[in-house]
């Protein structure tokens, strides 16, 4: 009686810190999608000049409306026991849009030049997907 009570509550022991190490894992992942959103969000913010009514968008022209998208990295496992690394990876989609303001839309020569940039991280892990979005406003310099 002994020893089954010993191996049910090892066994649950087992399952409960695996399914630790998995919610671990999914934290991390979702923290390492974030940075990678966040890293882009930064990017764009910082580039300069940034004055749409004089045709500046940056020095990289990031600000082009549209959408682009790249693959990142969203995590690397360190080397295991095998030898090898494993990389979780994913796509970044940045979609540029201006923002039109309907207050003064009718007013001539009126125009605040507000641009909106969204950023979606997605990736599979375990067979499932997820996504991270952020979000940012930016306005000319000057």
């Amino acid at each position: 009686m002994a020893v089954a009570l010993l191996g049910l509550a090892a066994g649950s022991s087992i399952w409960a810190l695996t399914q630790a190490n998995n919610y671990a894992t999914i934290a991390r992942l979702q923290t390492g999608a974030l940075t990678a959103a966040q890293s882009r969000i930064d990017y764009l913010l910082a580039d300069a000049p940034f004055n749409p009514q004089n045709g500046e968008f940056g020095t990289t022209n990031e600000w082009a409306v549209g959408s682009a998208l790249q693959s990142v990295t969203i995590y690397t496992e360190p080397a295991g026991a095998d030898g090898q690394t494993h990389n979780v990876t994913g796509q970044m989609t940045t979609t540029v849009a201006t923002i039109p303001d309907p207050a003064i839309s009718n007013a001539p020569g009126a125009q605040l030049n507000l641009y909106r940039a969204t950023v979606v991280v997605t990736y599979t892990y375990r067979s499932k997907n997820y996504q991270v979005q952020l979000n940012a406003m930016r306005a000319s310099d000057v």
